[in-house]
């Protein structure tokens, strides 16, 4: 390969790094705001939960009811009560569901990502363009650990919503 020819490829994949590092800025940025919107999720439904039990302590005490009857007795005499608990129990089960494929998918991501590093490592150190490769080996960790970091708040929030349904078993 001519000198020429040789710096042109050079350039070329250069620009093509440079592009890959803004790609990966973007997604990593999109990978923190869903870090932070599920922990945000997790102190949400914490709270929820808490606010359910003194709701069930203190309306067996106002009723003179067992937890056990509460959903009979709300269901007999406050059904719109009642009907919204049954709801939120329902979408408690959905919404874990759902966190499970976003768990799935996280899964996938490592896998991928994992594979870039692996190949932008080796381009790190084996090439001659290895500085430009740096950001794109410490991006793709950052992901790693974003995605890694996202998948145990998700499933943080699963324990929590399974801990709502439990609540509310016999709302239903």
């Amino acid at each position: 390969m001519s000198e020429e020819a040789e710096k042109a490829f050079l350039s070329k994949v250069k620009r093509e790094i440079e592009g890959k590092i803004k790609t990966e800025t973007k997604e990593i940025e999109k990978i923190k705001e869903e870090h932070e919107e599920l922990i945000r999720a997790n102190h949400g439904y914490a709270e929820f939960y808490h606010e359910l039990e003194h709701f069930i302590m203190d309306s067996m005490q106002d009723f003179s009811v067992t937890e056990e009857d509460l959903p009979k007795y709300f269901k007999s005499n406050i059904n719109e009560v009642y009907q919204n608990y049954v709801q939120i129990r329902r979408d408690a089960f959905e919404e874990e569901e759902t966190l499970k494929k976003y768990i799935d998918k996280c899964k996938r991501d490592v896998g991928a990502n994992k594979r870039s590093l692996k190949f932008y490592k080796s381009q790190y150190m084996d090439s001659d363009f290895f500085d430009e490769c740096l950001p794109l080996v410490t991006i793709y960790q950052d992901k790693i650990d974003l995605y890694e970091e996202n998948q145990k708040l998700t499933l943080d929030i699963i324990e929590q919503l399974r801990k709502i349904a439990d609540k509310l078993k016999g709302w239903d």
